[in-house]
């Protein structure tokens, strides 16, 4: 049982992502390849990623293999690939050491892990190009679906907290998780695979929720220097996970992942930089949303920030309705 400790000060900075996290969706994916079944929506995703798989990619995947576990520093929440996979590349020898070395002993590991786990350069430039090897196959072409799901879950987590606060967002976060609170004390835990008790205080830092679409259970990865993080899996789906969306399908997939980047109030920057194009792309997009009364516009400060409208909230909720159902 994994049991997170809260006070008044972390449930006032508990916030929820906007977007998901490459490093955390390119892990859970490659832990999906090991487990024995998948959801029906992503085993048409399972078959064409494991016909894709290429010795380059082993050591990555070896990370992987694990169901319970994965290295924390293989997981830094970023939003683009370049600066997690930078991170990786980067992370101090002596955390390789510390989170392999335990691993390689007790034989969860192959061995030829050895060379990471001792920060070897030619095992990191090894593992940056297994990541961006597999990210190619197994997340990037899904991109603009699992986006759409993810501000999908975000919306409706956001609709939850003005209505009825956080104390119901995080009573439904997930059926794995179990919230409760008396008095002043606050708890949200769930069972570990691995068997294991931990309690974790947050200590006034705040938790961020951050939803994914490959994730099967949560997960809890805890940076002294910044917030909690909280991992959560988005509701399931019933429609399998291709590489188009019927909003995509509309709009075309970028215009269709602008509107959903401006889904909870976004700069052009910021969405430039989340979808993965220039601003002046972004620029032209949101023109013809705003055309089309799906979003507003309005200058704050030198910054352009971008909304939806009501017509644009349920046009993404009625494509979410559409593309997604809870899972049985």
């Amino acid at each position: 049982m994994l049991t997170l400790h809260l006070n008044a000060a972390d449930l006032s900075r508990t916030v929820v992502r906007s977007v998901p996290s490459v490093s955390l969706e390119l892990a859970a994916a490659g832990q999906r390849l090991f487990l024995p079944t998948v959801p029906g929506h992503l085993e048409g995703w399972r078959a064409r990623t494991r016909a894709a798989l290429r010795p380059v990619m082993r050591p990555y995947l070896d990370l992987c293999r694990l169901p319970w576990w994965l290295p924390d520093f293989l997981t830094p929440i970023d939003a683009d690939v370049a600066t997690a996979l930078d991170r990786v590349s980067a992370t101090p020898a002596e955390t390789l050491s510390a989170e392999l070395g335990p691993r390689l002993a007790a034989g969860d590991l192959p061995p030829r892990v050895g060379e990471l786990a001792a920060g070897a350069s030619a095992a990191r430039q090894r593992l940056r190009a297994a990541m961006t090897a597999f990210h190619a196959v197994a997340v990037a072409p899904y991109r603009a679906k699992i986006e759409a799901a993810v501000h999908a879950d975000r919306a409706a987590r956001g609709h939850t907290l003005v209505e009825a606060g956080i104390d119901r967002v995080l009573r439904n976060l997930s059926p794995y998780l179990h919230w409760s609170s008396s008095g002043g004390a606050y708890r949200l835990s769930y069972e570990c695979a691995y068997g294991t008790r931990l309690d974790v205080e947050p200590t006034g830092r705040g938790v961020t929720l951050v939803p994914s679409y490959f994730l099967p259970q949560p997960c809890v990865l805890d940076d002294p220097a910044g917030p909690m993080v909280l991992a959560y899996p988005v509701e399931r789906t019933r429609r399998e996970l291709t590489t188009g969306t019927p909003l995509a399908d509309l709009l075309g997939r970028t215009r269709a992942a602008v509107l959903g980047a401006v889904a909870d109030g976004r700069s052009t920057t910021q969405v430039a930089r989340d979808v993965g194009v220039s601003a002046a792309s972004v620029s032209q997009h949101t023109a013809v949303l705003r055309s089309a009364g799906l979003v507003t516009t309005h200058r704050t400060g030198s910054a352009v920030r971008h909304s939806l409208t009501p017509l644009g909230q349920r046009l993404l909720r009625a494509v979410a309705t559409v593309s997604s159902a809870a899972g049985p």
